[in-house]
C-alpha cells in the first residue's frame, strides 16, 4: 500500500513531459528550415547557371567563360543547404499529423515526397550541372554541354510537382491536428498548387513562380517553428 502511495506521489509531483523531448527541437528544426533558405539563395546568386531559354551562347557566357571556382563553391554551398534541409522535413512529419491515421497518412507522404524532392536535386540537378560546367571548361563542344545541362533543368521542372506533394501533405497533416491553420493549411494547399501547376508552366517560362511562393511559405513555417510553444 505504501509503495503505492509513494509511486502515485511521485507521478503528482513530476514535471510534465514535454510532447517530442520539448521546445527545443522545434526550435532547431526552424534554424534548419530557415539556413537551407539562406544558403539557397546565397548559393544561387553566386552561380552564372544557364537558362533554358538562353541556348547554347547561354552555355558559352555562363560555363566556358565563366568562373569555375566560384560556380563549385556556390554549389556546395547549395548542396549543404539541402542537406540541411532533410533533418528539417524528417521534424515536420514527426511533429505533424500524429493524431488521426489520415494525418500520419499525410504527413508520411509528405517526408517521402520532400526526400525524393532532395534525392532528384543531389542524383539530377547537382551532377548534370557540374559536369556541364566542366566539360565547357575543359574543350567540350557547347552543343553537347547545353544538352547535358538541360538534364539539370528539366530535372528540376519536375522535381517541382514533388516539392507541391510536400506542401499539400504538410497542409493536409495540419487539418488534422488543427494548427496554424491560416499559413501551414491554406498557405500550404495554395503553394503545393502553385508548383504542380509551375511543371507545366515552364514550357512558357513560367516555372520560376511556385519555387518563390515556396520560398515564402516556407519561411513563413520556419518562423512558427521557432516560435512554436509546446504544450505538456
Amino acid at each position: 500500500m505504501s509503495n503505492n502511495v509513494s509511486t502515485e506521489t511521485q507521478a503528482a509531483t513530476a514535471e510534465p513531459t514535454l510532447d517530442l523531448a520539448g521546445r527545443n527541437l522545434w526550435r532547431v528544426a526552424g534554424g534548419l528550415a530557415l539556413a537551407h533558405v539562406v544558403l539557397l539563395v546565397l548559393g544561387i546568386t553566386q552561380q552564372s547557371s544557364p537558362l533554358f531559354q538562353e541556348g547554347v551562347e547561354g552555355i558559352r557566357r555562363g560555363y566556358a567563360e565563366g568562373n569555375m571556382t566560384r560556380t563549385m563553391t556556390a554549389g556546395m554551398v547549395e548542396v549543404f543547404g539541402f542537406v540541411l534541409l532533410i533533418p528539417a522535413l524528417v521534424f515536420l512529419a514527426r511533429a505533424i499529423g500524429r493524431r488521426t491515421e489520415a494525418g500520419r497518412w499525410a504527413s508520411q507522404t509528405a517526408l517521402m515526397a520532400g526526400m525524393a524532392y532532395v534525392a532528384v536535386t543531389f542524383a539530377v540537378g547537382f551532377p548534370a550541372g557540374a559536369a556541364a560546367l566542366y566539360g565547357a571548361q575543359r574543350g567540350l563542344d557547347l552543343e553537347t554541354a547545353f544538352a547535358i545541362n538541360n538534364i539539370r533543368i528539366f530535372g528540376y521542372f519536375l522535381s517541382l510537382a514533388l516539392l507541391g506533394a510536400h506542401a499539400i501533405g504538410m497542409a493536409i497533416a495540419a487539418r488534422q491536428d488543427a494548427i496554424m491553420s491560416r499559413w501551414l493549411r491554406w498557405g500550404g494547399l495554395f503553394t503545393g498548387a502553385v508548383l504542380v501547376a509551375s511543371v507545366p508552366a515552364a514550357a512558357i517560362g513560367q516555372q520560376d513562380w511556385g519555387t518563390l511562393v515556396w520560398l515564402v511559405w516556407w519561411v513563413g513555417l520556419g518562423v512558427w517553428l521557432l516560435r512554436h510553444r509546446q504544450h505538456a
